[in-house]
């Protein structure tokens, strides 16, 4: 009967019992043709029995004609098809065999199609989820058992709902109610909550899943974004961080001329005052505010990492222990305090004054964070991390601690979460400031209610460093008769510096800018002996200024000021070997100290 097919070429494999096929069925065959009354079929016995060890081999059952009851009964046994044999035609045997080949040969694509399907959502690197229309998980996948800590069979019983942090419980409803009614839905970042309470923001993507026509549940995708958004948000609050820094650095320096001629005029009426004059005490006071002003300028400079910076090789462990005293009368009795240092920590090349005002402020940021007394912990090591050779200092509270919103905002100038009148905000954003121009790094690790640890990490130094600054401070004899040539944008500071250098004997010729101080220079018929002049002015500034000097008066010596060091003076604020700054705001005394300093010093050293 198979023989002559114009569609198909059977070939056929014969067994006179089942027992004599069953080796047979091991190979490539298609499809088997069972006659239910063979020697040891024993009638339906025979069809479970394949269909245990070959689970897609289709299997056409022959009965006797009048026992389609015994057909029906191997059809619920397993069966693809059953004929009478008696009845049986060539056409009719060849389209059940086509039929039951074809649906194999689908079935078993289908199979294999399922189970890629399989292996890919298994297999995934995103999570992939499907939900219920009542929002319970129905299917998910490994990485979605990684990211939660949740295990298949826990996330199976639950509702998405339950996984949701809070503050997203209304944008997860939200959620669910656009996908049910089918608006289009871009990505959205929903926050989760992990088996051991930690969150995990996920990236999301969702839509309506429907079976004939009607809606079943919702399928969708997500990917853990948490530490991308982490690294995202440093990353701003970095970018954020130096663009205040670079803000307040301009503003300070503009801040100090002005802080320079109310201080200095201030200073002249003083010494015109009769000591019994009552409006001497008022001048006093100006005096102090404008101290007072300074010392928050400096701040500002120091976060925005534009203060003037005396670096020395230091061990740093001696200046903890010399600032222990100062330390512990700041901290109180209420306060514990314990210090663990290394003997092996090695030199750091530093400025000793602004390193003892970042353990200042560390300690005073720890000290109000134990109102109620508490421990505090100093700890010096050497460290490898970040990668490099390091000092580590560490300081480590149990105060109250901080949220991670107040985290991402210590070290912004003027934040503080302390009441009105009992902070500044520039305590931390110029231990901030410090750090970095020093060619470090600072770190924050805070619990809320279990403390706060700040670790500073500092370049260390193997060879020793010649300190940079001027040797010679001695308050000699200040005044002299030389020509000094003034250049200083700011009208109001350079009339009060004029007035300063006349008091003092000198000449002075003035100018307002690099371009009329040069036109100057090149008319005057004596000498100049002394180039006074500001860093940073419009069109050309005080660095081109000298230049150009030196090329027709090169025996003139140069005295820069500025608020803060500029590029042209100081690589990375760190003051040139040779070169001396004098720092806005000045009193007379020093202005006038700095320049019989400059006039007096070897020509190699101006």
């Amino acid at each position: 009967m198979l023989k002559g097919s114009p569609d198909w070429a059977f070939q056929m494999v014969r067994a006179k019992s089942l027992q004599a096929g069953s080796p047979k069925l091991a190979s490539e065959i298609d499809a088997l043709l069972l006659d239910l009354h063979a020697p040891d079929c024993s009638e339906l016995s025979g069809v479970p029995k394949i269909l245990s060890q070959f689970n897609f081999l289709p299997i056409i059952a022959l009965i006797p004609q009048g026992m389609e009851t015994l057909g029906k009964q191997a059809l619920d046994a397993g069966a693809a098809e059953y004929l009478v044999k008696e009845t049986l035609s060539p056409e009719l045997l060849q389209r059940a065999l086509r039929y039951a080949i074809e649906r194999k040969r689908a079935e078993s694509a289908a199979r294999q199609c399922e189970e890629r399907f399989d292996d890919l959502f298994e297999n995934a690197k995103d999570i992939l989820f499907t939900l219920d229309l009542e929002g319970r998980i129905t299917s998910l996948n490994k990485s979605a058992e990684e990211v939660m800590g949740w295990s298949r069979s826990e996330a199976l019983q639950r509702n998405i709902k339950s996984l949701v942090a809070p503050e997203h419980f209304g944008l997860c409803g939200q959620m669910m109610r656009r996908i049910m009614n089918e608006e289009p839905l871009q990505h959205f970042e929903i926050s989760m909550l992990r088996k051991d309470g930690r969150r995990a923001l996920l990236e999301a993507s969702a839509r309506l899943i429907r079976s004939n026509g009607k809606k079943e549940g919702v399928q969708g995708i997500a990917r853990d974004v948490t530490e991308r958004r982490q690294l995202e948000n440093m990353v701003r609050q970095s970018q954020k961080l130096e663009a205040i820094g670079r803000l307040s650095g301009g503003l300070a320096h503009d801040f100090n001329n002005l802080l320079c001629v109310i201080s200095g005029h201030a200073e002249m009426l003083s010494e015109r005052l009769e000591p019994a004059s009552t409006a001497l005490k008022s001048v006093n006071q100006i005096k102090k505010a404008t101290d007072s002003a300074a010392s928050l300028t400096r701040q500002l400079l120091a976060f925005g990492r534009k203060q003037v910076f005396h670096p020395q090789t230091l061990d740093l462990n001696a200046i903890v222990v010399e600032s222990e005293k100062l330390l512990g009368r700041l901290i109180g009795e209420h306060i514990e305090f314990f210090t663990a240092l290394d003997p092996t920590l090695g030199k750091v090349f530093v400025d000793p004054v602004q390193i003892e005002q970042v353990l200042v402020n560390l300690i005073l940021n720890a000290r109000d964070a134990m109102p109620q007394g508490g421990k505090e912990e100093n700890e010096s090591k050497r460290s490898l991390i970040p990668p490099g050779s390091y000092v580590m200092f560490a300081m480590t509270d149990t105060g109250c601690g901080m949220d991670d919103e107040t985290q991402s905002r210590i070290f912004e100038p003027f934040y503080t979460t302390k009441e009105l009148g009992k902070g500044t905000g520039l305590g931390l954003a110029t231990v901030y400031g410090i750090v970095k121009q020093s060619g470090g790094f600072i770190w924050v690790y805070s619990e809320h209610g279990r403390g706060t640890t700040f670790k500073v990490y500092l370049p260390r130094v193997e060879n020793s460093v010649t300190d940079p600054r001027p040797s010679n401070r001695q308050a000699d004899a200040c005044k002299g008769t030389e020509t000094v040539l003034l250049v200083e944008d700011a009208e109001p500071l350079r009339a009060l510096i004029r007035e300063f250098l006349k008091l003092g004997g000198y000449a002075v010729l003035e100018a307002e800018n690099g371009k009329e101080a040069i036109r100057i220079a090149g008319a005057f018929g004596g000498p100049i002996h002394l180039l006074l002049t500001d860093v940073v002015m419009p069109r050309m500034g005080g660095q081109q200024l000298a230049e150009q000097l030196m090329s027709i008066r090169p025996a003139t010596k140069v005295l820069y000021m500025s608020g803060y060091p500029y590029e042209g003076i100081a690589h990375s604020g760190i003051l040139s070997a040779g070169v001396v700054l004098l720092e806005k705001p000045f009193t007379r005394e020093i202005l006038t100290r700095r320049v019989r300093q400059v006039l007096d010093d070897p020509p190699h050293a101006a």
